[in-house]
């Protein structure tokens, strides 16, 4: 899922699904349920009226209202119409610099989740993290020398941003090192990567990932989603965060 309404976060997956502009073109900006021929279908909308509107669909898909109410709390300030409003004062910046990265073998814990359920107090993801400190992880998996950064990585999307996701914490290991039963293994493979800069606060890293989602959504980059990761170096490095694009 590349596009999304940039009014309500539909999916635009097929162009029946886009609306049309003054000169009844089809626009994959928005839905035809938000706008057509060149203006909003319900002009006078609120961000909170809206959000109101899309709560029971996404209900109906099997997400909790409170779940939903949430996510699409976060998820719509970073769209066209509602970015300019006094709804939000998210500031987007955009990645530092482009790479390449070769395939990436990792050791480590994994869990199935998405940004709706992350976006509550039932988020699974802080809890990895207490487990993978707790339990010294990362201690236990003999890495190349000289390479010990931690790696928060999101892979096998079912749906792009919205669905759901393998979130894994883990670390490079050593070409000789066996794994452990309890932990589990992680192939990122070989892409280009647009790469954003966080700090070590998890407010900061929730914050830039704000910035992606409408980075994406607003089509200054297009993600592949065959996996993004979070490196995690000394305290006093920044976190970098690397989003697969083509």
């Amino acid at each position: 899922m590349d596009k999304a309404c940039q009014s309500c976060g539909m999916p635009l997956e097929h162009e029946d699904q886009y609306g049309t502009d003054a000169q009844h073109h089809k626009t994959d900006e928005y839905c035809k349920y938000c706008y057509k021929e060149g203006a909003f279908v319900q002009p006078e909308l609120t961000m909170e009226e809206m959000i109101q509107q899309c709560v029971p669909f996404l209900v109906e898909e099997g997400m909790q209202a409170e779940e939903a109410t949430l996510m699409l709390r976060n998820y719509l300030p970073n769209l066209k119409r509602w970015r300019s409003s006094e709804n939000t004062e998210l500031q987007f910046d955009g990645p530092i610099r482009e790479e390449y990265r070769g395939e990436i073998h990792l050791i480590g814990l994994k869990a199935r989740t998405n940004n709706q359920k992350e976006q509550t107090p039932h988020g699974i993801i802080p809890s990895m993290w207490e487990r993978f400190v707790g339990e010294n992880v990362a201690g236990r998996i003999r890495g190349h020398e000289g390479l010990a950064s931690v790696y928060g990585c999101y892979t096998d999307y079912e749906n792009g941003a919205l669905g759901e996701y393998t979130f894994f914490i883990g670390k490079e290991a050593a070409e000789d090192f066996q794994t452990p039963d309890e932990l589990e293994e992680l192939v990122i493979p070989a892409a280009r990567y647009a790469i954003f800069q966080a700090t070590h606060e998890p407010s900061s890293v929730f914050r830039v990932w704000q910035t992606i989602w409408a980075w994406a959504a607003t089509g200054q980059g297009e993600r592949t989603y065959t996996g993004d990761f979070e490196v995690y170096g000394n305290p006093d490095e920044p976190v970098l965060i690397y989003i697969a694009i083509k």
